[in-house]
């Protein structure tokens, strides 16, 4: 999870400067909100697991919070909310690529 975290904030610091370079610094900022946001998804699903929630009630539960935090968050911020969404599917990405990575390690 501190792979997940720590390439999704780096993900994150670049997406700003990309968004200004692109003439879209919304975009770049909601992608970096959602990114930093969508890095303690593992946290959450072990936090909900360790209470005994059923993996499927978590599922919807962290996900539904997740992306209704993203939209928040984004249109608080003046980005638009797809790009909060997009940046939280990015740091799944990043999720899943870091756990398929250590498997392959193992």
């Amino acid at each position: 999870m501190r792979e997940t975290v720590a390439t999704s904030v780096i993900l994150a610091a670049v997406a700003v400067p990309v968004g200004l370079l692109a003439g879209r610094p919304t975009v770049g900022l909601g992608l970096a909100l959602g990114l930093v946001m969508g890095s303690f998804n593992g946290h959450a699903v072990v936090a909900l697991l360790d209470r005994h929630m059923p993996f499927m009630g978590a599922s919807i539960v962290r996900l539904t919070s997740l992306s209704s935090a993203a939209i928040l968050v984004a249109l608080v911020a003046g980005a638009p909310p797809w790009a909060g969404l997009l940046g939280v599917a990015s740091a799944q990405v990043v999720m899943v690529v870091a756990a398929v990575r250590h498997g392959l390690q193992a």
